[in-house]
């Protein structure tokens, strides 16, 4: 097993762990949106492993429409985290972008034109990554177009997380899972800053993107776990009323 192979094992063991560790309480009515993304989480990392992947693209007619579905997962994801982060953060300037004018129009094109690229392509066997593909036009701009929108959100909320992290009159663990997402948010814009210059990213392809995943999964977890231990004492925090969001 290769060292790339193995993070995005590691990233899935990580992203059932936490939305399982957060499952009683969703099913209590508390946080159930981060513990979508989390499942969310969980079933694009689950797909980008060709073991799971080629089964379930085979159940799905073996077109492909399995990597749709990674698409659509990180959209959706990438869609909840930006408000509930930018909530959490205290945030309202990232909070308009995110789901503002802007915010929604880089999203619904990102997702008309993700369908239309797909449907432009010719995929008539299952490929995970469409790597079999990477030669097609259609194929080379859908990949680049799947980074869109994560980067945007990511971009929103850097700013606000780095903030965060560096407020010196919040909680340590707050600082360290808001310090864990920034540094998230930036392997997400290094990673499509990287396939943007044309040139060969290697090992990076793996690296970046899931590594940024399990940093912004455990800062995600940490906030939780911080928002438990604050209930219990009643102390404030960098989260202040929004934090029961996350």
């Amino acid at each position: 097993m290769s060292s790339g192979t193995l993070i995005q094992w590691i990233a899935l063991a990580i992203c059932v762990i936490f939305a399982a560790a957060r499952m009683p309480d969703a099913v209590r009515g508390k946080g159930r949106c981060m513990f979508v993304v989390l499942v969310l989480f969980v079933l694009a990392v689950a797909l980008s492993l060709p073991p799971i992947y080629l089964v379930v693209d085979g159940l799905l007619g073996g077109v492909n429409v399995a990597n749709l579905l990674i698409r659509f997962s990180l959209y959706a994801i990438m869609l909840l985290l930006g408000l509930r982060g930018a909530a959490a953060f205290g945030s309202r300037r990232a909070q308009a972008l995110i789901r503002g004018p802007v915010g929604i129009s880089v999203l619904g094109f990102t997702v008309v034109a993700t369908v239309i690229l797909f449907v432009l392509s010719d995929l008539p066997e299952s490929s995970t990554g469409l790597r079999a593909y990477a030669d097609q036009t259609t194929v080379h701009w859908y990949a680049h177009l799947g980074r869109i929108y994560p980067a945007y959100v990511g971009a929103c909320l850097l700013g606000p997380a780095a903030a965060n992290a560096l407020d010196t009159t919040a909680r340590g663990l707050h600082r360290l899972a808001a310090g864990m997402m920034a540094v998230g948010f930036v392997m997400v814009l290094a990673h499509m800053a990287l396939k943007l210059t044309g040139i060969r990213t290697g090992a990076a392809d793996v690296y970046l993107p899931f590594g940024a995943i399990v940093l912004v999964t455990t800062g995600i977890t940490l906030i939780w776990l911080s928002r438990r231990r604050s209930a219990k004492d009643g102390s404030a925090n960098f989260l202040a009323g929004e934090q029961r969001r996350f």
